[in-house]
């Protein structure tokens, strides 16, 4: 094919970037309590680990605590949002092309 030959030093153009898949109810659900089971057990045994090598009882249940902290943030970030809009564009423009106008503080404009 053409266009399938490219010149040396021509960049190759990039694929369209598919939108994010949103799989089932129990898909998500699934992958939420993975994240939470998945973050509690590194972190809390990292911590334990921690305990053993220092001989010390601390480690575990901050190990346990900061495993569930950044299970939860890592939820939030995934899935906390409503789904994207099909056809929305991710920059700043307008539907008709325009560039929407800066937001302003009160009494500025």
């Amino acid at each position: 094919m053409a266009e399938d030959d490219l010149t040396r030093g021509e960049p190759r153009p990039r694929p369209a970037r598919p939108a994010a898949p949103r799989g089932s109810g129990a898909e998500t659900g699934y992958a939420v309590i993975g994240t939470m089971i998945s973050g509690l057990a590194v972190w809390g045994g990292a911590g334990w680990l921690i305990d053993r090598w220092l001989d010390t009882r601390v480690f575990l249940p901050v190990g346990i605590l900061l495993g569930i902290t950044v299970a939860i943030y890592l939820v939030v970030k995934r899935y906390g949002g409503p789904p994207p809009t099909p056809g929305a564009t991710e920059n700043s423009r307008t539907p008709g092309g325009r560039r929407s106008r800066p937001r302003t503080q009160k009494g500025q404009r």
